[in-house]
């Protein structure tokens, strides 16, 4: 019976990220490449609005993550 109610949630999630992306089921079904190609031009504007945000992170997260590598590099060489 849980899986039932899963699987009711999860169409209902489904069906409410396709609304909101105008993806119409009928559509899926009649015009399945130009629903890929939808997909695909959504997807990359997804990217290209991202990628400044990316790369601003990246300032940060970048240099960090470098220093903690190395940090923990030196301390379990050094152990006797």
């Amino acid at each position: 019976m849980g899986w039932v109610v899963r699987t009711v949630v999860l169409c209902f999630v489904v069906g409410l990220v396709l609304s909101f992306l105008d993806i119409d089921p009928a559509s899926i079904l009649t015009n399945s490449w130009g629903t890929i190609r939808d997909i695909a031009r959504l997807s990359a504007d997804l990217f290209y609005w991202a990628l400044p945000y990316i790369l601003i992170g990246a300032v940060i997260v970048v240099p960090l993550s470098v220093l903690a590598a190395v940090m923990r590099w030196t301390r379990t060489r050094h152990r006797p």
